[in-house]
């Protein structure tokens, strides 16, 4: 069951032991693929009292992405891609936090990649 937000105030680590960040590619080149990034960090505070001053940074490390096919491993590190080694690190900071129910919100940001944010 999920946890009330208010239940969930505090600081908390995200860890790469608890915690995964996969994504799905439905069609590239013919067919999709999923995949997982093995290396990333993060924290998550909870502001019980104004919810808008909850905060969300996240960091993931391109070189760990991982789809179990060697090729398109390498093609996602390359500089058509993630530039993985120029560009060493992905990094989530949130702007705002907005409450969209009693166990849930909304979480925006700027995403830096490659040495360009976006909004």
């Amino acid at each position: 069951a999920a946890v009330v937000l208010g239940d969930a105030a505090g600081s908390y680590t995200i860890s790469q032991a608890g915690s995964a960040i996969r994504f799905t590619i439905g069609k590239a080149g013919g067919g999709g693929f999923d995949g997982a990034f093995a290396r990333f960090k993060g924290t998550i505070r909870i502001d019980n009292d104004d919810i808008g001053r909850s905060k969300v940074d996240l960091t993931i490390y391109p070189e760990s992405v991982g789809t179990g096919q060697g090729r398109i491993d390498a093609f996602l590190r390359s500089d058509a891609v993630f530039d993985a080694a120029n560009s060493p690190e992905i990094q989530f900071r949130s702007t705002s936090v907005s409450r969209t129910g009693d166990t849930t919100a909304l979480v925006t940001g700027r995403l830096t990649a490659r040495g360009k944010t976006f909004p």
